[in-house]
């Protein structure tokens, strides 16, 4: 049967097939290839998982804009003029300012939000005066 009287579904159809078979074949060739002239893949053609930090964040309710944000923060450092690398994005884990500078800051923040820090730090002190 030829195929200019076959109906236009099975023509189409047979297209469809032999395109299939066609990219099959050619997909096969380029991994033949990559295995001939390469014993391991090459680098960039197999992507393994990486850590990402938004995944250092919870992922519950309240915290989508964080890990939104850190989805989208550059991960690379911005190069300064003499050859000095500043990282634009830094988790809060490893920013030396919350280790250092930001202690003062957030005993000033608990003081002033935490009712109870006063009565707390009162009783700390009467329990060292008494001993």
């Amino acid at each position: 049967m030829e195929s200019g009287s076959e109906p236009p579904d099975q023509e189409l159809q047979r297209a469809r097939e032999q395109k299939r078979r066609w990219h099959g074949a050619q997909h096969l060739q380029q991994l033949k290839h990559l295995e001939s002239f390469y014993e391991k893949p090459p680098p960039g053609l197999i992507k393994e998982d990486e850590a990402k930090p938004e995944d250092c964040i919870p992922g519950v309710p309240g915290n989508e804009h964080t890990r939104e944000f850190l989805a989208h923060a550059p991960t690379k450092g911005l190069w300064m003029p003499l050859g000095k690398e500043v990282r634009v994005m830094q988790c809060c884990k490893e920013c030396p300012f919350f280790i250092k500078d930001n202690q003062k800051l957030e005993q000033f923040r608990v003081a002033h939000e935490d009712f109870m820090y006063d009565i707390i730090q009162d009783n700390k002190q009467y329990e060292k005066d008494v001993r």
